[in-house]
């Protein structure tokens, strides 16, 4: 199980790493303190602008301390209010506005109303963030051991984004048969100008604790962003899934599910950098009517090195009819763990 595991996060870091590549860095990007950095635009996202120097590598600079970015690349800006705008960036006749090129003229936008840009031609590297995380907890009066192993990725484009995530847990203890649990997810989110998104979604799960040998489903959701901001997002979404699952013991079941779910993220890039998340999702069933499900994720990241965290979750899931009748119909954890952004 270690070595399959050892493997699983090699494959991972493989699969992340980047092709190096060689771009034109013809963009300026001109600081309140009147600093002028050449490069190129890689992403504005969460109130810090990504930009890549020959001399300096990439940078990360306070979206607050920037006067002007110059671009002769197209770029993407998302509002707050979920408009976006499209073009080169030109020069503004005040530092507190972005100067977009579009195909009806130059259209003047508020800086503080911007929480999203990068290039349109951006390669599919550049639009791509995956971090990685391994935990390990082992103490010599009980013999247990926990080994944690996860991935998340994130993938933007002009009109949509799409995030992936993996988690893995084993337990060990000596006399004792492994316990495991194991989740897998993906969602592709397709916004539209009124701060309202439809959502495609996929998932897979394990858990010994809930009776469960494999549950997979997939639906379809639309949503809400009433809050969207350099420092907070909320969403909200409402939809339908179908799921199959192979419990541990019994056989297997097939069900139409409605799906709730409402999240928050926060994040600062102030230093040390930090963010937290939550989210609840509930699943009450439409084929078996009176069970439900529901599953709760919390996490807190804070950075301590450049890219590397120390990330601290809470999870929780319930299920008011297991499909296993000797199974629990709750299980909950704290997973602490090191984290490394690509």
């Amino acid at each position: 199980m270690f070595r399959f595991l050892f493997q699983i996060l090699l494959l991972i870091l493989a699969l992340s790493l980047p092709p190096v590549a060689s771009a034109d860095k013809t963009d300026i990007v001109v600081l309140k303190n009147g600093d002028k950095i050449t490069g190129e635009v890689k992403s504005m996202l969460r109130g810090k602008l990504e930009f890549s120097t020959d001399s300096m590598g990439t940078v990360y600079i306070e979206w607050a301390d920037i006067e002007a970015v110059l671009s002769d690349t197209g770029q993407s800006l998302e509002l707050e209010n979920g408009q976006r705008f499209f073009g080169p960036l030109r020069n503004s006749e005040s530092s507190e506005m972005v100067a977009v090129e579009t195909e009806q003229g130059v259209v003047g936008l508020n800086t503080l109303d911007v929480v999203a840009m990068y290039p349109v031609e951006a390669s599919f590297w550049d639009r791509l963030e995956v971090s990685t995380s391994l935990g390990f907890s082992w103490d010599k009066g009980s013999s247990v051991g926990k080994y944690t192993l996860g991935l998340d990725a994130e993938y933007r484009a002009t009109d949509h984004l799409t995030l992936g995530d993996l988690t893995a847990e084993v337990t060990t203890q000596d006399g004792q048969e492994d316990s495991r649990r194991a989740s897998a997810s993906i969602t592709h989110m397709r916004f539209r100008q009124d701060k309202r998104f439809v959502s495609y979604f996929a998932n897979a799960d394990s858990n010994d604790e809930l009776g469960i040998d494999l549950r997979v489903l997939g639906g379809i959701g639309y949503g809400w962003v009433p809050i969207r901001s350099n420092h907070n997002l909320f969403l909200l979404t409402a939809g339908a899934d179908v799921n199959h699952e192979i419990p541990t013991e019994g056989d297997p079941e097939t069900n139409v599910e409605g799906v709730l779910r409402v999240s928050y993220d926060y994040f600062s890039y102030s230093d040390p950098e930090r963010t937290f998340g939550t989210a609840l999702t509930v699943f009450p069933s439409i084929t078996d009517f009176g069970r439900w499900r529901a599953d709760f994720n919390t996490n807190f990241r804070l950075e301590f090195v450049d890219d590397l965290f120390w990330v601290m979750s809470l999870f929780a899931n319930y299920d008011s009819e297991p499909v296993s009748e000797d199974a629990s119909q709750s299980d909950y954890g704290v997973r602490s763990e090191l984290a490394y952004k690509w």
